[in-house]
């Protein structure tokens, strides 16, 4: 397998997996399981024997292929990474709307006005991810490290399966 596609081309009802690292932890005791069914944006998995909880299996859920490594008998998933923000967007974070007296108001009459000028702002500079509230376009600021997570880079091991 080279890519992505060929990859969900492979995971077809009755091919069996084998989820060997979670998280950046190795799985002691791995247990195959198999597919049971294939959507174009996930894969169920059987129900793993003795776990109660789950009715008919596990959902897998793919995310965007820039996410994905394909291994020489299995595959990766990541989680997104941070990057720094580029040259424009920290210019659109140093300029936007500032108002101490306004949030001061706003703090005492539980109002909003600064939150939606902020949002107005980002809106027209075409840059809603710095808002940091929601995923936008695979990217959202993340105010505990000033970095943007995007999709677009590779961040830390979330899953990683082989084939049995």
């Amino acid at each position: 397998m080279k890519n992505f596609a060929e990859l969900k081309r492979k995971l077809q009802p009755g091919v069996k997996l084998i989820l060997v690292e979670r998280f950046g932890k190795k799985i002691e005791n791995p247990q195959p399981r198999s597919i049971i069914k294939v959507q174009s944006n996930a894969i169920v998995l059987e129900k793993i024997p003795g776990v109660t909880g789950v009715k008919n299996g596990s959902w897998l859920e793919f995310p965007p292929a820039s996410l994905v490594e394909i291994t020489e008998n299995g595959f990766k998933f990541y989680y997104p990474g941070d990057r720094d923000l580029t040259s424009q967007e920290k210019e659109i974070m140093d300029n936007q709307p500032r108002d101490e007296k306004q949030e001061e108001i706003d703090a005492i009459s539980d109002g909003n006005t600064m939150f939606w000028r902020r949002e107005s702002y980002f809106k027209e500079k075409d840059a809603m991810h710095l808002r940091g509230h929601e995923i936008v376009h695979g990217m959202r600021y993340n105010f505990n490290n000033g970095k943007v997570t995007d999709n677009k880079i590779k961040g830390d091991l979330a899953l990683e399966y082989v084939f049995t």
